[in-house]
């Protein structure tokens, strides 16, 4: 029997940013095509639980393992959307290394309450689910390098296409990043002041 609920984690795309998402699609022709409601639109990091049954608790759990804190967030660096066997997607480009160091610091905090990632055999692989349902088109260049603000555990009806947000934990914006200055090219005074 295939669960009923299923838990996740993940960064949900703002309402501006979900229009204009919605708009890139291209027209896709097919029966068996089925566009997300664009406040539907989001980056699954993990499920960390399916289920029969709803889980009024496990909210307690994930908020206990964050208690101390999240890590600040990454840039994730989108750069088209595609189609793929089962729908339609707008996937990353370029290097997801710091999304990939988010990833693991909030898995080892999850850790810390007995709660496992589902599901990640095959490894990270950031995308935002347009559409399900075969379809065929082209590539789409879609250049937005995003920052998600907020982490959030949601619950999925399954089938149903429903999402209920249980919880949401702010996000630090990533750290600034730092210029490589050659030292003996500053002036003497600028060297003594820093």
């Amino acid at each position: 029997m295939d669960p009923m609920f299923r838990y996740f984690l993940g960064f949900q795309v703002a309402a501006d940013r979900a229009g204009w998402l919605a708009r890139q699609l291209p027209p896709v022709s097919g029966d068996l095509f089925a566009g997300l409601k664009p406040q539907h639109y989001h980056l699954t990091l993990c499920t960390i639980a399916e289920t029969d049954e709803q889980q009024p608790f496990l909210h307690k759990r994930v908020a206990a393992a964050f208690a101390s804190g999240l890590p600040a967030a990454s840039h994730i660096p989108f750069g088209r959307i595609v189609s793929r066997d089962a729908g339609a997607e707008l996937v990353t480009v370029g290097h997801v290394g710091g999304l990939r160091h988010l990833y693991e610091r909030i898995v080892a905090r999850l850790d810390t309450q007995g709660i496992e990632p589902m599901h990640r055999k095959s490894g990270l692989r950031p995308h935002i689910t347009l559409g399900y349902g075969a379809c065929d088109f082209d590539p789409v260049p879609t250049v937005w390098r995003w920052t998600p603000r907020e982490l959030v555990l949601i619950e999925s009806h399954v089938g149903h296409r429903r999402h209920r947000v249980l919880q949401r934990w702010t996000l630090e914006a990533p750290a600034q990043g730092s210029f490589a200055f050659m030292t003996d090219e500053l002036p003497a005074p600028l060297l003594r002041a820093a």
